[in-house]
């Protein structure tokens, strides 16, 4: 983080708290979403339902305030990002991959529920690409690869 005033530091760690508290609701929720659509328990257009509206509800918001916590936080300091480390290359790669597939999963979501699909399609496997995404990049960050 960048050095400088107390306040300063106080807002880069509240971004980076927000960040972080968002993407645990996210991508936990993403892949609620993803296992409601796979369930083979209740029929099709049901468990739609249920994975849209956990979709619109927490998945889609979190995505959101994570996005826009972690955007505000890459830009207060983009020279430590992209030139002293670069570490945020590979996060942003599989970051770009969960979101596509977070999309993806919610369209499969509200193609249930509102009756235009009747299997779960690919999102077995894609619930898999996300998570190992999601645990890349996390990993990417935490242990600052590549440095």
């Amino acid at each position: 983080m960048k050095s400088g005033t107390r306040r300063g530091m106080n807002l880069d760690v509240a971004l980076v708290w927000i960040h972080v508290t968002a993407n645990v609701f996210w991508i936990g929720s993403i892949v609620a979403v993803g296992m409601l659509v796979c369930a083979e328990s209740v029929d099709a257009k049901t468990r739609g339902s249920l994975a849209a509206d956990l979709y619109r509800k927490l998945a889609a918001p979190a995505f959101a305030v994570s996005f826009l916590a972690g955007a505000a936080r890459l830009f207060s300091d983009p020279a430590y990002y992209f030139k002293q480390t670069h570490f945020m290359h590979l996060k942003l790669l599989f970051v770009l991959i969960v979101i596509a597939l977070h999309h993806v999963i919610g369209a499969r979501a509200k193609k249930l529920a509102s009756g235009q699909a009747t299997d779960a399609g690919p999102t077995k496997m894609l619930l898999g690409v996300l998570a190992v995404s999601a645990a890349i990049a996390t990993f990417a960050v935490v242990f600052k690869l590549p440095a």
